[in-house]
């Protein structure tokens, strides 16, 4: 009797303690797989936070960096002792944007008003190769005041202020865009005063230049330039310089987003023994 007692009693106990093992292991299972639900909310959470993050900064990617390269030509020649003509010709090439123009000019006039100022009226006419697109034509009357700042270096320090109109035809229709530009900058030689401007001397030259869209009131560009000239005669002259532009949305006109390069080239024809001695630009 007392063997089937504690038969009985092992018996029982190995049911309990079977029964212990087996909640363990349920434990051990909804254990794991709460861990595994969970690792997986958290992978998820994860994955929605870098899709939105890419996102995001695929949205503030800075936008792309265009080049164009232009080569200009500007003849000057005065008609009176007040009044000085000059010509605006050029090609630019540009092949991230798919276009190539030509520029040309009826022939503008600078009017010396006073040795510290001039006006400036003249017209722009450019025809434009779109190879994407139709191609367009544009005309671009400017009218401008440019005042200098006298200084016995022979240093050209000068604000150049003008308006213009850029009419352009495309595709059988017409868009108008008045803009507003103000150029600060100076024309330094890089040789002594007594041998400034003279042949065979070099100079430097730099200017900032923001460009107001007036019918959508904002900063539309905003242009710094750089260069260097090299003086060859009395009727010649070369630069070259480089132009950083930055423009962008009305309420951040400030990503860089083009470079131009350029060649300019300048020639100066005499009236009576006299040439104009500064530097007429109508661009």
């Amino acid at each position: 009797m007392k063997e089937k007692i504690t038969r009985s009693i092992e018996n029982c106990g190995a049911c309990v303690t079977g029964q212990i093992r087996l909640l363990r292991l349920r434990q051990a299972l909804m254990t794991s797989t709460v861990a595994v639900i969970t690792h997986r909310k958290i992978g998820f959470v994860i994955a929605s936070l870098l899709i939105v993050t890419t996102y995001a900064v695929a949205q503030n990617d800075p936008p792309a960096i265009t080049n164009e390269y232009r080569v200009t030509q500007i003849t000057a020649k005065p008609v009176s002792d007040k009044v000085v003509l000059f010509t605006y010709s050029g090609y630019t090439n540009s092949p991230e944007k798919h276009f190539s123009s030509y520029y040309s000019s009826v022939p503008n006039m600078i009017y010396l008003a006073k040795p510290w100022m001039e006006v400036l009226l003249g017209m722009v006419i450019v025809y434009t190769d779109n190879r994407r697109s139709n191609d367009s034509w544009e005309f671009r009357p400017v009218a401008g005041v440019k005042f200098y700042i006298p200084n016995e270096k022979k240093w050209a320090i000068y604000n150049f202020t003008r308006f213009e109109y850029r009419l352009i035809i495309q595709d059988d229709k017409a868009q108008k865009i008045p803009r507003f530009r103000n150029r600060i900058g100076f024309e330094a030689p890089l040789t002594s005063t007594e041998k400034a401007w003279t042949p065979k001397t070099f100079y430097v030259l730099a200017d900032v230049e923001p460009i107001f869209r007036l019918d959508t009131k904002r900063l539309q560009v905003l242009r710094l330039r750089g260069g260097l000239g090299y003086v060859f005669n009395r009727n010649w002259r070369a630069e070259i310089i480089y132009h950083h532009e930055t423009s962008g949305t009305a309420t951040f006109p400030f990503d860089h987003t083009g470079n131009i390069f350029r060649l300019n080239l300048k020639l100066s024809l005499p009236r009576k023994g006299w040439r104009y001695p500064k530097s007429p630009d109508v661009d």
